[in-house]
């Protein structure tokens, strides 16, 4: 992996505009290089579909070590097994529009300073960008490049800051139809309202802001579900100060890059992953939304980052 973050630097250089833009082999990924401390990251908008990429679809049980292997080609003694071994396939349709909507908004508020945007282009059943390696790729050497790239642009824009926050852009169809923002805490313990900043994504910032409890960044007066609700009303939010768990309705927690590359375990990155309904990603809702959100991330981030920090993260 360090060979490749090395290697990305030589990549085909385009610029648009005041920004540069990095592309992966064959194009299969895309790196907007930002001028500021937050990421966007979007596993799973893409839509290309090349046809030397097999299709995921699902792994091979093996019974005696009671695992999946994520392959075409089923080992000796495992068998292909869609009930217990089916990968996820379904496009985040819309959500490349809205991170670079978003981006567009933050920069109109902040007057230049633009987001970091790392874009998977493969569908999602050729390569799975928010998944561990073998299941995202399926042995795929292309597919594998492509999740290396992937990978190597998010550690390469965390390298360029000594704190920050990365924002995972997805979108879901849950019937409750609310934007549920994953902190890598369980439906579970949301409801029981047993949780603590360590094992959260944005445990970082939770220590630094010795001030401030972690269920009021979680799902108070500075949540970023709690700002966004505050936008617009009709933009409900889980976890938030109305909604401060999901109680019996849908919720994704988080999921391989918010877990990975957020502060969790380790490091200065926070990481929050977004998960939207359709309906705030259709074209005659996303423009409003958009500006919505910016704004949103944007209090977050002047409340609780530029504070902390001295002002010495971008933009504050």
């Amino acid at each position: 992996m360090y060979l490749f973050l090395l290697c990305i630097l030589y990549l085909p250089l385009k610029i648009t505009d005041t920004k540069e833009v990095i592309f992966g082999q064959n194009n299969f990924t895309e790196y907007q290089v930002g001028n500021m401390n937050i990421i966007l990251s979007v596993p799973h908008g893409g839509s290309m579909e090349p046809e030397d990429i097999l299709d995921r679809d699902a792994g091979c049980w093996d019974a005696k070590t009671s695992s999946c292997i994520f392959s075409h080609d089923c080992p000796p003694g495992s068998i292909q097994n869609f009930k217990k071994c089916k990968v996820l396939t379904n496009q985040d349709r819309y959500t490349i529009e809205v991170a670079q909507a978003l981006a567009n908004e933050i920069s109109n508020i902040t007057d230049g300073f633009f987001p970091h945007i790392i874009v998977n282009h493969l569908q999602r059943f050729k390569m799975d960008a928010n998944r561990e390696k073998e299941e995202a790729s399926f042995g795929i050497p292309q597919a594998e490049q492509a999740w290396e790239e992937y990978m190597g642009f998010l550690n390469t824009a965390k390298s360029q800051m000594t704190g920050g926050l990365i924002l995972d852009i997805h979108g879901q169809a849950h019937p409750e139809q609310w934007i549920e923002l994953g902190y890598t805490l369980s439906k579970t313990s949301l409801n029981l309202r047993v949780f603590s900043a360590s094992c959260s994504s944005i445990s970082h910032l939770a220590n630094q802001l010795v001030n401030v409890s972690f269920e009021t960044l979680l799902t108070g007066n500075r949540s970023l579900g709690g700002y966004i609700e505050e936008q617009n009303n009709h933009y409900i939010c889980v976890p938030s100060p109305s909604n401060p768990s999901p109680n019996n309705g849908s919720y994704y927690s988080g999921g391989y890059i918010t877990k990975t590359f957020g502060s969790r375990t380790s490091g200065t990155i926070d990481a929050i992953q977004i998960e939207l309904p359709q309906w705030v990603r259709a074209a005659e809702e996303r423009p409003k939304f958009c500006k919505a959100l910016a704004r949103a991330v944007m209090k977050f981030w002047q409340t609780n980052y530029c504070n902390q920090y001295s002002r010495k993260l971008l933009p504050c």
